[in-house]
């Protein structure tokens, strides 16, 4: 009798044993490799990251656009002549402002 109580004991023994091996097994992480699946669209309207598929599309038209160095020039130019007169009216305006205050004040 004293044998199989015996028995018992070494496989009740056994199984504690490997229940903790199979535990440290199991908490073992498999190393991340990033193979650059996306698994959610991250573009949520009302974030400051969002872009509607309008201007994104928009954005890739544009880039497939093969310019050279002078017409990327131009182009830069031409925006310059058409915001610089105003930008320099806007800052003539508070210059007088400025100045209109300043001898007010005197």
């Amino acid at each position: 009798m004293s044998d199989f109580k015996e028995v018992e004991k070494i496989i009740q023994r056994n199984k504690v044993e490997d229940e903790k091996d199979n535990k440290k097994v199991s908490n073992k992480k498999d190393k991340f490799i990033d193979d650059g699946r996306s698994i959610a669209d991250m573009n949520i309207e009302g974030f400051s990251w969002h872009t509607p598929n309008k201007y994104s599309t928009e954005r890739k038209n544009l880039s497939d656009l093969k310019l050279t160095r002078k017409e990327r020039m131009a182009m830069i130019l031409g925006a310059l002549q058409a915001i610089l007169p105003i930008a320099l009216m806007m800052i003539l305006l508070f210059f007088g402002v400025f100045l209109l205050i300043s001898f007010w004040l005197s």
